[in-house]
């Protein structure tokens, strides 16, 4: 009698023991390293919208990896749901790129980023034209079409001065190593160093949208 109730214990604990493995699997499925395709930040950084998880690109305009990402990068942010929040910030570790991302921040202000974000990067990395003072930069505009007075004024203005002042800090905080780096809802940075190619850097960055949405769904 006793072992016909040991043996009928043991039954009754088999399906427990099968779920808990169960449970433990679905929670282990994420399918990216931490440390190795991603890190995770030591500590996060304030996105730009708390109701939307955040993809921003770290990108320098002198830089011919995220010249060349950029198209791919546009289509990719295009498609994004509207829980998606596609932010840029301008890296800013050496004296000219904090021209050029005057340049990003002065052309917003007027409203004439969108004909001009990708003729900059064409004028760095195709014509090989480096940007590296005002009088370079005031003729691009100018190049371009767009009436410099306004752009002139926006880019040594306080507002521009401070939103690089701002992206410097935040680029920091990120601990970016180079460009062009992702960080998704401002807790894990994703590079082509951890990832190879720019295409599984895009690829890592929706799983962490992804995860993210599961969490705040969960919460």
């Amino acid at each position: 009698m006793k072992n016909l109730l040991k043996g009928m214990m043991l039954l009754a604990l088999l399906p427990m023991a099968a779920c808990n493995a169960q449970n433990s699997d679905t929670t282990s499925t994420f399918a990216y390293r931490d440390g190795v395709d991603f890190q995770t930040l030591v500590r996060s950084v304030a996105t730009e919208d708390p109701t939307k998880i955040e993809l921003a690109e770290v990108f320098w305009y002198g830089c011919v990896h995220c010249y060349r990402l950029e198209p791919t990068l546009v289509e990719y942010a295009a498609g994004l749901p509207a829980d998606v929040n596609f932010v840029k910030v301008p890296a800013v570790w050496a004296e000219p790129m904090e021209l050029h991302a005057r340049i990003y921040f002065a052309a917003k202000a007027v409203g004439i980023l969108d004909q001009i974000h990708w003729e900059v990067f064409k004028a760095m990395n195709e014509q090989r034209n480096t940007l590296a003072n005002e009088r370079a930069i005031f003729d691009l505009i100018t190049r371009l079409g767009h009436d410099v007075a306004p752009f002139q004024r926006a880019f040594n203005s306080f507002g521009v001065t401070s939103q690089v002042t701002q992206a410097k800090s935040k680029a920091a905080a990120y601990g970016i190593r180079g460009t062009p780096e992702l960080v998704v809802n401002g807790k894990y940075r994703v590079s082509t160093s951890m990832t190879g190619t720019q295409e599984r850097m895009i690829e890592v960055a929706g799983a962490l949208i992804e995860r993210e949405r599961g969490m705040q769904a969960s919460n």
